[in-house]
């Protein structure tokens, strides 16, 4: 969702968030940015990314259309998928040869009681599967806009697990959960992730390197974003972390077949959307 519909009353919250303490440990390697091209207007709110052999998949987010973007990596649109669904707030994309996970769970203000994750076979795409998900301890009632921890932009199919990273405002600690095929299932945390420098909006798994990357920023009401890449290891330790500046609204992120790692932002004030490439030395 952009942040700059959000009103003035949250902005304490947010500034809370700014204020903490950022971790960035030295990085063990450098991450070069190697290509930043500008996305269409029609991709302005990218949401999620998926690299698949030389192209990549993404979707916009809260109360666009429903359709899933294949676009090349020079960021032309190759392929436009429109579903049979509602975008209520999609934030996420991942893909396996069979399927194609979508992840309607964006609830930055929090006053959704369910989210849902639709599986959608890739050779049909008119047949889907969705999986209704709550959190445990979930109270919209009480919940604080941008200042709860019931959030997440950020999916990740792996060989054996779907996995969801939290987007938690309140706490700064992201709480993973494992998603079964159970259509509906309250979902508690099997592990969290402490000292990442801000929320995460995506999350990929780096094969290559045996380690999740993540990617996110904190921010405040008046458009600073401090943006970040972040390595993290299965056990869920922070291993690297690797400011991206200029950078503000990043939100997704993936992995190539060569190893690089490719991220979008979303139009804000003063930038337009882009994908970026970057590389490890």
């Amino acid at each position: 969702m952009n942040l700059f519909s959000r009103s003035l009353l949250i902005a304490f919250p947010l500034l809370a968030l700014s204020a903490c303490t950022s971790y960035y440990p030295t990085p063990t390697t450098t991450l070069d940015i190697v290509k930043s091209v500008t996305l269409p207007d029609a991709l302005s709110e990218t949401s999620g990314l998926y690299c698949e052999g030389e192209a990549l998949f993404s979707l916009n987010d809260s109360g666009n259309a429903p359709v899933i973007f294949e676009i090349s990596h020079d960021g032309k649109v190759i392929n436009e998928s429109k579903l049979a669904l509602t975008n209520f707030d999609w934030e996420a994309i991942s893909a396996d040869k069979e399927w194609f996970y979508i992840a309607d769970v964006g609830n930055n203000k929090g006053l959704r009681d369910e989210v849902s994750i639709y599986k959608v076979r890739r050779e049909n795409l008119s047949e889907v599967q969705t999986l209704a998900l709550q959190y445990a301890g979930n109270d919209p009632a009480s919940n604080r806009a941008y200042a709860h921890d019931y959030d997440s932009e950020a999916m990740v199919e792996t060989v054996d697990a779907l996995i969801l990273f939290s987007k938690s405002w309140r706490t700064g600690i992201t709480h993973i959960y494992d998603i079964s095929d159970e259509p509906k299932q309250t979902l508690t945390p099997i592990a969290q992730i402490k000292n990442l420098p801000g929320v995460v909006t995506g999350a990929d798994y780096d094969k290559h390197r045996n380690v999740f990357v993540v990617t996110g920023y904190k921010s405040d009401p008046f458009g600073n974003f401090t943006t970040f890449i972040a390595q993290v290891s299965t056990d869920y330790s922070v291993l690297n972390v690797w400011p991206l500046k200029p950078f503000k609204q990043v939100e997704g992120v993936c992995v190539d077949e060569s190893g690089d790692y490719w991220f979008s932002e979303e139009a804000t004030e003063g930038r337009q959307a882009t994908l970026n490439r970057a590389r490890l030395e």
